[in-house]
């Protein structure tokens, strides 16, 4: 994690997903593989121990992809791009569409198909998080439920996260967390496939 950290110290640029996978990793994928054992496995969970720790690196992950994709105007106001830049290029984007912030098919295109990189891992983060001690998982369910929203305000604003900050009204938060405490008490779902094929064998 620290250093992801030096890495902002240096690096401003990111030639290809990879690199951006490894920075994410660094910052954000590492405190998620930090708190697994702060959190807990459920003693009724019985998936094995490398999908929790998949899930948890996985939401690491999806919050910080999140954040770059929130937060491209600011970044680039100061000077900074975190974005692929040979997704960029493919998509016939450059680094002048983004420091002059122009909202364009093209823009779109491209912030579409980080978007859905993003919520593939939050789907990967749910089948860890359900595995989570009871106790620990209202908080992780609430953190994943939230910061998915911020990729649906993302579109609400037609892609303009130049100029626009993507955020989550307080009414939206108020009404996830009662949702995200329902998804908490919901039994490990590595128990719940384990009894349905236990039952399907008797």
């Amino acid at each position: 994690m620290i250093e992801g950290m030096r890495m902002d110290l240096k690096k401003s640029r990111y030639r290809s997903f990879d690199e951006l996978y490894l920075y994410c990793y660094y910052v954000a994928g590492t405190v998620g593989l930090m708190s697994v054992p702060v959190m807990g496995i459920s003693p009724d969970s019985r998936a094995a121990t490398e999908t929790v720790y998949k899930g948890a690196l996985a939401l690491g992950l999806a919050n910080q992809l999140t954040n770059i994709l929130r937060d491209v105007g600011e970044d680039a106001r100061r000077g900074r791009i975190y974005l692929p830049q040979d997704e960029l290029e493919a998509a016939g984007l450059s680094e002048a569409d983004i420091f002059n912030g122009r909202v364009t098919d093209e823009w779109r295109s491209f912030m579409s198909g980080q978007i859905t990189r993003a919520r593939a891992f939050f789907r990967q983060a749910e089948e860890g998080a359900t595995e989570l001690n009871q106790e620990s998982r209202w908080p992780v369910w609430a953190s994943l439920l939230l910061y998915r929203q911020i990729l649906d305000e993302i579109e609400a604003n037609d892609y303009d996260n130049f100029t626009k900050r993507a955020y989550v009204p307080k009414t939206k938060k108020l009404m996830a967390l009662p949702k995200a405490y329902l998804r908490s008490l919901m039994p490990p779902s590595s128990q719940t496939q384990s009894q349905r094929h236990y039952s399907s064998l008797t």
